[in-house]
């Protein structure tokens, strides 16, 4: 994200733009700037969401698409919005612009503002025709940037890499080390056999829930860890992996799903042994 205040060149700029009929000073909305670049036109909408819910009044929404040749020289979404909080040397609220837009688009919008000498500058037809080549792929580009989310999301053991990314932030802020990062998913995948179809959309969300109400285990993982001085058991090394929070979520609300899950599995004893480690050993059978 990219913030920034107006110059007062660039304000009076705007104030004097019409020589025969100036502008009032209320009548600029984007005293404030803010540029949201995301990746995706998923992650567009997502922000768009956000800053419309937001604790402040969205005076305007546009989707910017322009007219003619000019139609991507400032693509994405703008939002005018105003924080009664936010005022200035009047009493007047301070109008922000908020821009929204992909990478191509950005990267499409600076460049043919620099193009254009910001709007001196009329592209002959030739050029024009260009801009209108250069546009079309950034659409396309971003289109297929599109799909090929949406392919990867079908792809096996995705859903198992997304959840265990999750569960590696809250490992950190729990061992207060970074995790080492995915290498396998097979133990994850185990392990998500342990949700039902209710929880395990929210799953990543149950095992920050147990870390936040249980801060203790942060030492119950400290001192199983690998560079812990109490450390002696090479079997409680899943105290060592960020999927050893997901074994303590569910040890402490679904026990029986875990214990189905990993049941005759190559993960079943090290299960057990980290269930007895954490003090809740599971049933024998």
């Amino acid at each position: 994200m990219i913030g920034r205040v107006k110059t007062a060149r660039s304000l009076i700029r705007k104030l004097r733009s019409i020589p025969n009929d100036p502008r009032s000073w209320e009548s600029i909305t984007d005293k404030v700037g803010i540029r949201v670049i995301c990746t995706t036109k998923v992650d567009c909408a997502t922000a768009t969401s956000l800053i419309r819910e937001g604790p402040w009044v969205v005076q305007k929404f546009e989707r910017m698409k322009g007219k003619g040749h000019d139609r991507l020289f400032y693509p994405g979404i703008h939002l005018d919005i105003e924080d009664s909080t936010m005022v200035d040397h009047a009493g007047l609220p301070i109008g922000c612009e908020v821009q929204i837009r992909t990478r191509a688009q950005d990267a499409w919008a600076v460049a043919s503002h620099k193009l254009t000498y910001k709007g001196a500058i009329t592209p002959p037809k030739k050029m024009r025709r260009l801009v209108d080549r250069l546009t079309i792929f950034v659409e396309v580009f971003d289109d297929e940037i599109h799909r090929l989310f949406k392919k990867r999301a079908k792809l096996p053991l995705y859903a198992e890499a997304v959840f265990l990314d999750h569960v590696e932030d809250v490992y950190e802020e729990v061992s207060g080390e970074p995790a080492e990062g995915v290498k396998d998913l097979s133990l994850i995948a185990i392990l998500m056999n342990s949700y039902d179809d209710i929880d395990k959309p929210n799953a990543a969300a149950l095992v920050r829930a147990h870390w936040e109400s249980h801060p203790e285990l942060a030492e119950l993982v400290r001192d199983h860890g690998i560079r812990s001085d109490s450390y002696h058991d090479p079997s409680h090394w899943l105290f060592t992996q960020p999927e050893v929070l997901v074994v303590l979520e569910r040890l402490a609300n679904k026990r029986y799903m875990l214990l189905n899950a990993v049941q005759n599995t190559d993960l079943e004893d090290i299960v057990r042994s980290t269930a007895i480690a954490a003090g809740q050993p599971l049933p024998s059978d």
